[in-house]
C-alpha cells in the first residue's frame, strides 16, 4: 500500500488541473502576459481582476486596456473543442473528447461589464470596446461573433482601432476615475488560491513518491555507484562483483614465488620488501599469480 501513497494526490492533481476553475486561471495569465509584453506602456495602460461596484453587487473584469483610442472591457475564458453558438444565443454547445457540454455565452457578460463600466464613468458606445479571448478551443463550427478573438490575436485586434476616440486629458481623466471606483479585492483563502493549491498537492505527490520508492531509488543509485567504481577501479572487486577487503587488496599487491623443490616461498611487497606470511598462503599467493596457473 506504501507504493500506492503519491495516487491520491496525483488523482487529485489532475482533478484539479482540469477544473475550470483552473483552466480559468490560466487563460487570464496567458492573456496577461500577452497584453504586458506586447503594448507599449507609453500609450496603453493596464489593469487586471478589475472589480467594482455595481447596484447592490459588483462586476468583475478580467483585463481593461485604458488609451487614446478607447477603453477596451476584456474578459477571458478557457473552453476546450469546438464551439458553437452565436452571440444572441444565452448559451452556448462546446463538444470535445466525443462529448457536447453547456457553457455560458460569455459575450453576454462582457456586454454587460462594458455597458455597467461606461455608464459610470460616462463613456459612449464608440469609446469602449468589447472583446472576449477564448483560450483552448478548437475554433467555431461557424463563423464567430465579432467580439471573439483568440489570444495570439488579441494585440493586432486591439491595434486595428487607431482612430483616437479620447483626448489625452479625457484618458488621464478616465484613468483616474477607474482607480477611485476599482474596489479592493477582499484576502482570499489560501485554501482558495489556485498556485497554493497547485503547491501542495505536487508537493504531496513528490512526498508519496519519496515514501514509495525511497528504498528503490537508493538501491539503484547505490548500485549505479557501485557500476562506476567497478569501471574506474576494477582490481578492487572480486568477479561476482562485491568490494575486496582490505587485506585481498593487499594480498593482491604482493609478488610470491614459490618452489616445489625445496617447499619454500617468499613474498615481497612493491617497493621489494619481504613479508613474513604463512607457507601455504603463500604458496596459494603464488599459484594464484603464476601463469602456468593461469
Amino acid at each position: 500500500m506504501l507504493h500506492l501513497a503519491w495516487i491520491v494526490p496525483l488523482v487529485l492533481l489532475i482533478a484539479f488541473v482540469g477544473s475550470p476553475r483552473f483552466r480559468g486561471e490560466i487563460a487570464q495569465t496567458r492573456v496577461r502576459r500577452v497584453l504586458e509584453q506586447a503594448l507599449e506602456k507609453n500609450r496603453y495602460t493596464l489593469m487586471h481582476n478589475v472589480l467594482f461596484p455595481s447596484g447592490g453587487g459588483t462586476i468583475k473584469i478580467d483585463h481593461l486596456v485604458v488609451s487614446r483610442f478607447g477603453v477596451f472591457v476584456i474578459d477571458s475564458v478557457y473552453a476546450r473543442g469546438w464551439i458553437s453558438g452565436t452571440d444572441v444565443q444565452d448559451r452556448w454547445k462546446r463538444s470535445a473528447m466525443g462529448r457536447t457540454h453547456r457553457m455560458e455565452n460569455p459575450v453576454h457578460s462582457n456586454r454587460v461589464h462594458a455597458e455597467t463600466l461606461g455608464s459610470r464613468i460616462g463613456l459612449a458606445s464608440p469609446q469602449v470596446h468589447r472583446l472576449v479571448v477564448l483560450d483552448g478551443s478548437r475554433g467555431f463550427r461557424h463563423t464567430p461573433p465579432v467580439e471573439i478573438v483568440a489570444p495570439e490575436q488579441l494585440v493586432p485586434r486591439i491595434r486595428r482601432f487607431g482612430q483616437h476616440v479620447l483626448e489625452s486629458e479625457q484618458a488621464e481623466t478616465v484613468l483616474r476615475e477607474l482607480r477611485s471606483l476599482r474596489l479592493e479585492p477582499g484576502k482570499t483563502s489560501y485554501l482558495k488560491r489556485p498556485g497554493f493549491i497547485l503547491t501542495v498537492l505536487l508537493a504531496g505527490m513528490a512526498l508519496g513518491l519519496y515514501f514509495a520508492y525511497h528504498d528503490d531509488l537508493t538501491r539503484f543509485f547505490e548500485q549505479q555507484s557501485l557500476n562506476s567504481q567497478m569501471r574506474d577501479d576494477p582490481a578492487s572487486f572480486h568477479p561476482d562483483g562485491h568490494r575486496k577487503s582490505e587485506i585481498e587488496r593487499w594480498e593482491d599487491s604482493l609478488r610470491c614465488a614459490y618452489s616445489p623443490d625445496t617447499n619454500r616461498c617468499a613474498c615481497y611487497e612493491p617497493d621489494g620488501g619481504k613479508v613474513d606470511i604463512e607457507l601455504s598462503r603463500c604458496r596459494d599467493l603464488a599459484e594464484r599469480g603464476s601463469v602456468l596457473k593461469q
